[in-house]
């Protein structure tokens, strides 16, 4: 019973580090949004930019809480908890972002993230963040022609870029 509500105590713990990681993204803030993050922490965003550390997702986000991302919103929930152990567990979430001016988050910013949490002591943080863009290919033919065609169009311009 003494274990069952201290797994009960570490995932409210757990779920919090989401909360919180949202949160400082809606306060415009990048040392908030990533405080819960590990200092040699791997993040990958949704475009596949991967970050080595706390710093690295810092100094990126800074400039573009001052710009394009200004006054946007991030809005989520957690799916699932799994502990692999005592000291780690795996978060299973999903989200979107809601654009300035905008009231509700757009489909095509829906995202689904997979974290990996430790825990050091009695304290949790994020280990690894990894954040993909929800594209289903096969929802619809003509979801999966843009889907083709976007995939095609990245690849020409990525090789032609690499040939040059």
């Amino acid at each position: 019973m003494i274990a069952e509500i201290a797994m009960i105590d570490h995932e409210v713990a757990i779920r919090g580090l989401y909360e919180k990681m949202m949160d400082g993204w809606n306060r415009g803030s990048a040392v908030a949004f990533a405080e819960p993050v590990r200092h040699d922490a791997e993040f990958v965003a949704f475009d596949g930019t991967h970050f080595h550390g706390r710093d690295e997702l810092v100094a990126f986000h800074e400039p573009l809480f001052q710009t394009h991302l200004k006054g946007t919103r991030l809005v989520g929930r957690v799916n699932r908890v799994r502990f692999l152990s005592e000291d780690v567990a795996v978060i299973h979430a999903s989200g979107s972002t809601i654009m300035r001016g905008q009231s509700a988050p757009s489909p095509a910013r829906d995202s689904i993230q997979t974290l990996v949490v430790k825990r050091s002591g009695e304290e949790w943080s994020v280990a690894a963040f990894q954040n993909t863009r929800v594209r289903p290919m096969a929802r619809s033919i003509m979801a999966t022609m843009l889907w083709l065609a976007g995939d095609w169009f990245w690849n020409f311009a990525l090789c032609r870029r690499a040939r040059r």
